[in-house]
């Protein structure tokens, strides 16, 4: 039986990191906005929503929390991942370290 497509919310940490839940699992960050997602993604599950940046604003997350915010749609749920540690990013058409970016990346 094939795998169904699935959607994950991932928040920004401090550090540039992308992940799941409350607590990023590479530094232990946490902030009012990786709360705030947690329990957003929870209870759109719980409602049977699908998770979207659209249902997420729907269901009254802050502007604050979805800047911090990236959902993406997976093909598969096998190759869907907790959290993401991008060291480069392509800005402008230039690579450039993580922490060489601007606020907007932290």
């Amino acid at each position: 039986m094939a795998d169904q497509t699935i959607s994950k919310a991932y928040c920004r940490c401090n550090s540039g990191h992308y992940f799941q839940g409350e607590f990023c699992p590479f530094d232990g960050w946490s902030s009012a906005e990786s709360k705030e997602l947690a329990a957003a993604v929870e209870q759109l599950a719980a409602e049977g929503q699908e998770l979207t940046l659209v249902g997420l604003r729907k269901a009254g997350v802050s502007r604050e929390t979805l800047e911090r915010t990236v959902v993406i749609a997976f093909g598969c749920a096998a190759s869907a991942f907790e959290a993401l540690d991008p060291r480069m990013y392509v800005v402008d058409g230039q690579a450039k370290p993580a922490v060489k970016l601007g606020s907007s990346f932290k």
